[in-house]
């Protein structure tokens, strides 16, 4: 019996179909899949901290708590806005933000920092589920003398502080609560009219503008670093592109001043939106599901 050509067609249209209906279908998300996110936290007034995640594109379900160890945090929400924001959309996935402001009580009874990998997440579609996140470090509230006044800030391809110092002082060493993690991929240069006679031709980045900008790199710094009053110090960081991490880093300069006080000066590196496409979004759920397969 002959197979009419129309049916022929029919079948294997039929056939495509279901092929990517499976396809399709095999790539939907169980869960939301958060980026990686390094972010110091200190309290400060009317404080919200981003988290961004995907999720299928179809998926309307909002957040109502995330637990943080025993810090609890809510999501930014007014009316019948529920907190979440569409960023991007890449094909099937959504990429989304949320602003969480962490309870400030339990924050404030903190004596040490702490630090956390996971967040446990109650979506309004799910049951609690436990996310990893990067990593988030929980700072107590804490008065420490700064003696330096940050005369400038700039942002664009690096980001800069210019301090003017107050009084003289050395600095001990300049760090992030990151270092271990982020190896080579945030950076720091250090700038001053002494540092400024050495050189450095070290090639740090694939980068060439960072490269070539003027400084040291903390790494190749000899410390301890004396400095007068009225002499500068410029901060500059550099993340690079292929993190695709939510950064808001504090980078820590401690020393202690000609009078014996010993200080702490918080300089930061914000990256709120991370740079991230199409390809970087699959890779990132292939390792996070490929992880939860191995727990």
């Amino acid at each position: 019996m002959k197979v009419q050509p129309f049916w022929g067609i029919m079948l294997i249209i039929g056939i495509v179909w279901i092929s990517n209906y499976m396809y399709a279908y095999s790539q939907k998300l169980d869960q939301p899949v958060f980026l990686n996110h390094y972010i110091d936290y200190h309290l400060s007034e009317e404080q919200y901290t981003p988290f961004y995640f995907l999720t299928n594109k179809e998926d309307s379900s909002f957040i109502q708590v995330v637990e943080v160890g025993d810090i609890r945090g809510y999501p930014d929400r007014f009316g019948e806005h529920n907190g979440i924001e569409t960023i991007e959309q890449f094909g099937r996935y959504s990429l989304k933000r949320v602003m969480i402001r962490f309870d400030e009580e339990a924050v404030d009874t903190l004596t040490e920092p702490v630090r956390f990998d996971k967040m446990n997440v109650y979506f309004s579609e799910q049951s609690e589920t436990i996310y990893p996140i990067g990593q988030i470090v929980f700072h107590p509230l804490r008065e420490e003398y700064r003696p330096f006044t940050t005369s400038s800030v700039s942002g664009g391809n690096h980001t800069e502080s210019r301090l003017t110092v107050d009084e003289e002082l050395v600095i001990d060493s300049v760090n992030t609560s990151f270092d271990e993690l982020l190896d080579e991929r945030l950076m720091i240069k250090l700038s001053s009219a002494s540092l400024n006679k050495e050189k450095s031709n070290k090639v740090l980045s694939s980068n060439e503008e960072w490269n070539q900008t003027k400084g040291i790199d903390r790494r190749d710094v000899e410390l301890p670093l004396v400095l007068d009053k009225g002499d500068y110090l410029t901060v500059k960081s550099y993340a690079e592109p292929s993190l695709h991490a939510v950064l808001m880093i504090a980078i820590e300069i401690k020393g202690t001043t000609k009078a014996g006080a010993p200080f702490t000066a918080k300089e930061g590196y914000v990256q709120f939106e991370p740079s991230i496409n199409k390809q970087q979004v699959e890779r990132l759920i292939k390792q996070r599901t490929e992880a939860d397969a191995n727990e």
